[in-house]
C-alpha cells in the first residue's frame, strides 16, 4: 500500500523585512527537523516533492541529506497567498475568518487555492507510479487540503494544531490517515 507523508515545513524565522514567502528556517527549526526525520521511518519513501519557498525547500533537503531521498520542486505546493501581517493575534483572528469560509480580498482565493493543491497532490501520486513519496508544504495550504478531503472547513485550531515540523501519513487508497497530524479524523 502506497503511503503519502504530507509534511509541514520547519519552525521559521520571523522577519517582518521581508515577505513570509521568503522565510527561512531558524536553528532550532534546523535541529528539531533533523532529530524529527531521525525519529521516523523513512525507509518506504522513494521521492520528496516540496514547495518552492525556501522554508519548505530547507526542510525537504534535511530530510533528504538524511534519509538519501531525491527531492523535486513542485511550484503549485507554495502557502496560501496572503499578505504578512503583525501582530500575530490579527494574522491568527484573519486566517480564522478566512477557515471559517469568509473571503477576505487580500487573501488566495479558497475554490483556487483548493484546485492549485488537489492538483499539485493528484499529479504528485500519478509521479509516484504506486510507490510511497513525501511533499513538504505549508500549515494553511494542507488545511485547505485537508479540508477538501474532509469535506468539511478546518478550524483555526485545527490549523494551529499542525507543528513546525510535523507529519500525516496518509494511505493512498482509502485517503486514511495512518498517524500524525489529523489521524483523529476520518478522511
Amino acid at each position: 500500500m502506497a503511503k503519502l507523508y504530507v509534511v509541514r515545513h520547519a519552525q521559521v524565522h520571523v522577519d517582518f523585512g521581508v515577505p513570509s514567502s521568503e522565510w527561512v528556517i531558524s536553528e532550532d527549526g534546523i535541529r528539531a527537523t533533523r532529530d524529527w526525520v531521525l525519529a521516523e521511518p523513512w525507509s518506504e519513501v522513494r521521492h520528496i516533492y516540496h514547495s518552492p519557498e525556501p522554508k519548505a525547500v530547507a526542510t525537504a533537503r534535511i530530510i533528504g541529506n538524511l534519509t538519501g531521498i531525491q527531492t523535486t520542486v513542485v511550484d503549485a505546493l507554495h502557502e496560501l497567498r496572503i499578505p504578512t501581517i503583525n501582530p500575530h493575534d490579527e494574522f491568527v483572528r484573519r486566517v480564522g475568518i478566512y477557515l471559517a469560509g469568509f473571503p477576505d480580498p487580500e487573501f488566495e482565493d479558497w475554490d483556487r487555492a483548493t484546485n492549485r493543491i488537489v492538483d499539485a497532490v493528484q499529479t504528485i501520486i500519478r509521479l509516484a507510479n504506486g510507490s510511497s513519496v513525501a511533499m513538504v508544504s505549508h500549515g494553511r495550504i494542507l488545511t485547505v487540503l485537508f479540508s477538501y478531503w474532509l469535506k468539511r472547513r478546518m478550524t483555526v485550531d485545527e490549523w494551529r494544531s499542525i507543528r513546525l515540523p510535523d507529519l500525516s501519513v496518509l494511505d493512498m487508497d482509502t485517503w486514511q490517515v495512518e498517524r500524525g497530524f489529523f489521524s483523529n479524523l476520518a478522511v
